[in-house]
Parts: C-alpha cells; structure tokens; sequence
C-alpha cells in the first residue's frame, strides 16, 4: 500500500437497485475522495459503507484527476487500519491528523 487517508465522512451513493455503488468521502484536511465501483466489483464500497468515522484506510492506487478531488479505482486494493474511531478522533483534536498520516507513509515505504 502507498497511500494513506483519514476519512471524516463517508456518503454511500446508491443505484436504482439499492445496492451501493460508489462512496464519496471527505478526509480530515477538507479533500473529497471518490471510490468508485463497478457491477462486478463492488468490494470497496461494501468494505466502507457501514465503517465508523473518522477513520484511516491504506490503498495502493490514488488518483487526483482535479486538484483536491481524489478518486480511488475499482480496482484498488484498500485496507482499514485497525484503529479505534475515537482514538483517530483524538488525534484529530488535537491537530495531529498529518502526523499520524507522516508516520504511517514512513512505515510503507
């Protein structure tokens, strides 16, 4: 994984079937993400859905197509850490969202 992101909100965006289709998000420094799907490949969307905020996810693929519009292909590979909502939270309040984001990229490297 190269990539890691704090994600404050999630928003499941549904098709006419009512199946979740895509998930926008927006991460603790204001960027939206978009993770986008396909019909036959809707596991990172099903993997967020119903995931806590704030929360740090791993992906190998991130796309930036406008500046400050990130968007995650079907094809990526994403992982939640396992950390607790409320300890990301904490962090955030305190202003730490880039540290924790420093020390986890130096650690994929």
């Amino acid at each position: 994984m190269q990539h890691a992101l704090i994600l404050n909100r999630l928003i499941p965006e549904t098709g006419l079937d009512g199946r979740v289709e895509q998930i926008s998000a927006v991460t603790h420094d204001g960027r939206s993400v978009r993770f986008e799907s396909e019909p036959e490949q809707r596991i990172n969307a099903t993997t967020l859905q119903f995931q806590q905020t704030p929360l740090l996810i791993l992906t190998d693929q991130l796309l930036e197509p406008f500046p400050g519009m990130l968007q995650v292909p079907p094809q990526a590979l994403i992982a939640v850490v396992p950390m607790a909502s409320a300890d990301i939270a904490a962090l955030l309040d305190r202003q730490e969202g880039d540290r924790l984001l420093e020390a986890v990229s130096a650690q994929l490297c």
